[in-house]
């Protein structure tokens, strides 16, 4: 609360605004790092636990990488531990994810629990088995559901590997929309293939029962990792830029913050400046029982610890030094953004993603 106040108040004041939006990311770092060594650390804001690989879907870009013959997760008794431990922790809310996780037939027990606990619960799902639980979502007490369309009809279902994949996504979103949920996101992946639907997909979801529009970029994980075909060029990024900024006057449509920092375009395809919450006020938990800072990346190979052998209090203490103390290349230390992009989302430099500001450097707006 106290770090919105002082934001509310530098962002108020003509000169103070502009010199915080260019220092936003080392003040947020600088801020927890000063927590942490006075002994008082500020929990995680939010936690993303993974409860099965299994899916029923095959998307192409899977961060994942989940499959109809995947793995289940953790055993329920860890995870209701696990849950104990977030509320414990001080988290407030729990984002739970696979893979599906309607498939897990335990999920209805996780999020009872979660609720006991006192947390905020959001489910990302497919959509596609909705209808089959719609009895037990309505009893579900959920704060907020996203979901997945990846083009227009014929794209998204070839996309994710699932006939039907894209109606039964916008009849999921108005039976959630029945039930009360009032949070409804939409993620968009945007890539060579799809760009050229973006305009009647952003038609199609403004007049759905979606309350917010997510626009994400291919991220270097899971199924999409070294997959040249989903990177857009420079020239197709700043007209996604331009896309959201014009949308964003008629409906609430935002960049996913795992793009990074996109300089002038900043507050005009973000309701806030950018500042990645990787391994600082989030983490996400995987089936292995891995902890992984990225929001995004997940891949045990960056695991910071597991839950088998630790205590989540234990990793969130001593871990995320890649996150908290980030190694840069040596062109970001020379680069003038820095203290307003602060080497942009760690998934995007495991990549060499993560410099965008050629965009606006040699491209303008």
């Amino acid at each position: 609360m106290t770090g919105q106040l002082i934001e509310a108040g530098c962002r108020a004041i003509p000169g103070l605004s502009r010199w915080y939006l260019d220092h936003h990311v080392s003040i947020k770092r600088l801020e927890k790092q000063v927590r942490r060594r006075l002994g008082f650390p500020a929990p995680p804001a939010s936690v993303t636990l993974l409860v099965t690989y299994a899916c029923n879907f095959g998307c192409d870009h899977c961060e994942s990488t989940s499959h109809p013959k995947a793995e289940w997760g953790l055993p329920f008794e860890t995870i209701a531990r696990l849950i104990r431990e977030i509320r414990e922790m001080g988290v407030k809310t729990l984002i739970i994810s696979g893979g599906e996780p309607l498939i897990r037939p335990d999920l209805f027990e996780i999020i009872e629990l979660a609720n006991q606990q006192g947390l905020k619960v959001l489910l990302c799902t497919n959509g596609s088995l909705v209808e089959q639980q719609g009895d037990r979502l309505a009893r579900a007490k959920l704060d907020g559901v996203f979901m997945s369309v990846d083009g227009l009809e014929e794209t998204n279902d070839q996309f994710r590997r699932h006939p039907g994949a894209f109606k039964q996504t916008f009849h999921a979103l108005e039976l959630f929309q029945t039930m009360g949920i009032r949070y409804r996101m939409v993620n968009t992946m945007v890539h060579p293939g799809n760009l050229h639907e973006m305009e009647e997909l952003g038609d199609w979801i403004m007049a759905s029962a979606a309350t917010i529009w997510r626009i994400a970029l291919a991220l270097p994980s899971g199924r999409a990792k070294w997959q040249d075909r989903f990177c857009a060029t420079d020239d197709q990024i700043r007209w996604i830029l331009r896309f959201i900024r014009d949308r964003r006057q008629r409906f609430p449509v935002m960049l996913s913050e795992e793009v990074g920092y996109v300089g002038p375009w900043a507050l005009e395809v973000r309701p806030k400046p950018f500042a990645s919450g990787d391994g600082l006020s989030h983490f996400a938990i995987m089936p292995t029982g891995d902890v992984i800072g990225s929001s995004c990346l997940h891949d045990i190979t960056y695991s910071e610890g597991n839950i088998k052998q630790q205590d989540l209090q234990t990793i969130w203490r001593t871990g995320f030094k890649r996150y908290r103390e980030p190694s840069l290349p040596e062109d970001c230390h020379e680069c003038r953004y820095l203290h307003a992009c602060g080497g942009g989302v760690y998934a995007m430099r495991v990549g060499d993603r993560h410099c965008l500001k050629r965009l606006w450097e040699e491209g303008g707006q």
